[in-house]
């Protein structure tokens, strides 16, 4: 009577109640895995973010350090710019760098700017116009760089000595005013044309993600 009872296997209730173990078992690994590899692809993005705002960062202060020089050349148009923000598009930053030739030093034109939700970088290169001012020099195209994603704004400032940080909204006329050339000979328009503000600051902040993002860079050396 034992070994019969011995023998037997197991019943369909026992059965059930296994494979339920087995499935509640299962379901539980497989939610621990998806919540790991959703935490490693968040800790990636974050990641890969992160170092593409450290090197747009980095892009944006050796630009602006280049920028300090162009000044002794004396150009017709100041070294850094803001252009006016409009109700499509914000302030962007506009700077004339040194960059460095087969030969010598050539001057660079740079541009940084939010273009639907991309903060980028443009650059192409500076041509002089003709002394008198009669030759206009067509613009180069510009190479666009996508530097970060997903930001929602962007805002400048500028540091003016004595007055302090002012908004670019403010300066994009300032600076754009003293920069334009009366008309008459080159000597005489030098004498009236007013001096360049020269700015020895400029603060960038980024939203991204509901993230305040602020960098203030010293420009003067």
């Amino acid at each position: 009577m034992s070994g019969r009872r011995a023998a037997r296997g197991f019943t369909l209730l026992e059965l059930l109640v296994a494979v339920a173990l087995l499935s509640v078992l299962t379901v539980l690994t497989w939610r621990g895995m998806d919540s790991v590899l959703r935490g490693r692809d968040r800790i990636v993005s974050a990641s890969d973010e992160l170092r593409s705002l450290s090197v747009a960062m980095a892009q944006m202060e050796e630009d602006l350090r280049r920028s300090w020089p162009i000044r002794l050349l004396g150009l017709p148009e100041p070294s850094i710019a803001f252009s006016m923000p409009t109700d499509r598009e914000p302030a962007s930053l506009a700077l004339l760098r040194e960059t460095r030739g087969a030969d010598a030093v050539q001057v660079q034109r740079v541009i940084y700017r939010l273009r639907d939700g991309v903060f980028e970088r443009g650059f192409s290169a500076w041509a002089a116009p003709s002394p008198d001012g009669t030759q206009q020099v067509p613009p180069t195209p510009f190479t666009w760089q996508p530097i970060l994603r997903e930001v929602q704004a962007v805002d400048f400032r500028g540091w003016l000595d004595g007055r302090g940080w002012l908004a670019a909204a403010a300066l994009a006329p300032l600076l754009a005013a003293a920069a334009q050339t009366p008309a008459g000979p080159a000597p005489a328009a030098a004498a009236v044309r007013p001096a360049i503000p020269q700015l020895t600051g400029v603060e960038v902040v980024l939203v991204s993600r509901g993230e305040r993002i602020a960098r203030v860079f010293a420009v003067a050396d």
